[in-house]
């Protein structure tokens, strides 16, 4: 095993390539002493497989870096766990489902468009493809791409199979694929390079089920051949209203929505979802969502509507308390006797009925926070009411006409108001300290300097899911192999093909298959979250990362 530093409060634990049963069941022994409770696994937060590589998060104020290591190689020198770990064919994605094991059977109509071609490049014919498919027994080795897309593995050497030259620009629900040694199930449309042999009904990701994701890590699939696939229900049905406009009993008090501005969300502190392809989500400035409901009066975790570049309009129905924090900007309160009150300070205000709220465009910083008193009725996915851009759950984007209710009553404005902060604005230069890693050395040693150098540009193609960034140099590879994809975080800069660098932020993919050059610390991601486009960047690194790299350097 190897471990790789990823930022402060990770690591990424490598086996052997192609090794994705031996991840499975180092997971599964890593599990087990999580449960146990008596060893400082049991205070990881999160674990991620992916192909080759454990991710584990953990919070680096309760426990160090060191430690955690230590515990994980015990596992590998123990050799009744090493033994379990190598000879595992499948790992569990934790004790309560041990008991209760399936095989999860999905029917299938053999009828995808790629199923002929492969069977000629494979030298069998499309019978015996379908029946080697349906005879293997498959096991989910873990979450990644999309949510509830498993990537499931078997021992049949005969699956290793080369993607697409040219991904699909669409692939249906339901589509069965095969890439590498992997088979899986599409759970949603959407672009992908993988070898389509049939489709499914079954629907392996349903909002309306605990949980939704049908196939998670551990997982044992028995495909099985039908006739003809019967159309499923539609997953959407029947969810409940991502935005509620009434409350039980008393008037309707809350916001009716004049303008959404450039973008308008709910975010609140995220989800915990990696094992089911699901990333944390949350405010892209947790900081500021925090301020915003800690002066309205709620929990510093509620949910709060995130408002980027500013622009929104709101009318009162009812009395109700706001509060707004992050992204420095205009602020009026317009009245129906025609007053006009500037709000200049992040502080909480009452809104009576009627009163117009409007929020110019921000004059420092990209994203804003509107938390009410008494918080907002908004329904909750995976025990969340953030809004997910890249996986789509959550949430949908606040729009124009939309009413936003109070769950509870304004009792009083609460706190005291505090000056702007000081947020990064386009041209300026916004400094972001990073920690090296995890493939740091995947990159030349002049591209680490101008990592660490040169200035970066924030172009208009960033998101919440991630900044794109530009530079004069862009950073070169000395290693130039794929990168079996593995678990990843955010803050992580990867770093694509063409060398220049993808900032993640609160929607970033669960697993990504391009190196991660280094990590953002924690206060450096939410300035990142608030870097508006046309910002300039520049990174810095801890002494100590210094240290390290000079060593290399000279090494």
């Amino acid at each position: 095993m190897r471990f790789l530093n990823v930022g402060e409060s990770a690591l990424l634990i490598e086996l052997d390539e192609d090794d994705a049963f031996g991840v499975m069941g180092l997971h599964d022994a890593i599990v087990r002493q999580r449960h146990a409770g008596d060893t400082c696994l049991s205070q990881l937060i999160e674990i991620v497989p992916a192909a080759c590589t454990l991710l584990v998060r953990f919070d680096s104020l309760a426990i160090d870096r060191a430690a955690i290591e230590h515990a994980i190689r015990d596992l590998g020198s123990d050799d009744g766990l090493t033994d379990y770990i190598a000879q595992s064919g499948r790992a569990r994605a934790g004790i309560d489902r041990a008991a209760n094991e399936q095989t999860i059977d999905v029917p299938v109509v053999y009828d995808g468009e790629d199923l002929g071609s492969l069977a000629a490049l494979l030298g069998i014919s499309s019978q015996q493809l379908v029946e080697r498919h349906t005879m293997c027994l498959w096991t989910a080795a873990f979450v990644g791409f999309a949510p509830g897309f498993a990537y499931l593995i078997s021992d049949d050497p005969l699956f290793d199979i080369p993607r697409r030259q040219e991904p699909r620009v669409r692939v249906p629900a339901g589509a069965v694929g095969l890439a590498g040694s992997y088979s899986g199930v599409y759970p949603r449309q959407s672009s992908g390079g993988w070898q389509l042999i049939g489709s499914t009904a079954l629907a392996v990701w349903d909002e309306r089920q605990d949980p939704p994701a049908l196939i998670r890590p551990g997982d044992s699939v028995r495909f099985r051949a039908v006739r003809e696939r019967i159309a499923a229900a539609d997953p959407t049905d029947a969810l409940p209203s991502q935005v509620i406009a009434h409350t039980i009993g008393g008037p309707v008090c809350g916001l009716y929505v004049d303008r959404p501005g450039a973008f308008a969300i709910f975010e609140d502190d995220g989800r915990m979802a990696a094992d089911m392809g699901v990333s944390g989500s949350g405010a892209a400035d947790p900081t500021s969502l925090h301020r915003a409901n800690v002066l309205a009066g709620n929990p510093a975790g509620a949910p709060a509507v995130e408002i980027a570049g500013g622009g929104a309009c709101f009318t009162a129905s009812g009395e109700v308390v706001v509060a707004f924090a992050g992204a420095s900007a205009p602020i009026v309160v317009r009245g129906l006797d025609g007053s006009s009150t500037a709000i200049v300070r992040q502080e909480a205000f009452l809104l009576a009925d009627g009163d117009r709220l409007e929020l110019g465009a921000p004059r420092c910083g990209l994203r804003g926070y509107l938390a009410m008193q008494g918080g907002f009725q908004v329904h909750e996915v995976l025990g969340s009411a953030s809004s997910d851009t890249m996986a789509h759950i959550g949430p949908d984007p606040i729009q124009a006409g939309d009413f936003l209710a109070c769950a509870g009553h304004p009792h009083t404005v609460t706190g005291h108001g505090v000056e702007w902060a000081r947020l990064p604005v386009r041209s300026a230069l916004t400094e972001l300290t990073l920690t090296l890693g995890p493939r740091d050395d995947w990159f030349t040693k002049e591209s680490i300097d101008d990592l660490l150098t040169q200035c970066w540009k924030v172009t208009a193609h960033s998101d919440r899911v991630g900044l794109r960034l530009h530079g004069e140099r862009p950073l070169m590879r000395t290693v130039t192999r794929e990168l079996a994809s593995e678990g990843t975080v955010a803050g992580a800069i990867e770093i694509p093909g063409n060398g220049q660098p993808v900032l993640f932020l609160r929607d970033h993919p669960v697993t990504g298959g391009y190196p991660v050059v280094a990590v953002l610390d924690m206060r450096s991601l939410e300035l990142a979250g608030q870097l508006p486009a046309g910002a300039l960047v520049r990174f810095q690194a801890p002494c100590r990362e210094l240290d390290i790299y000079q060593r290399r350097k000279a090494a």
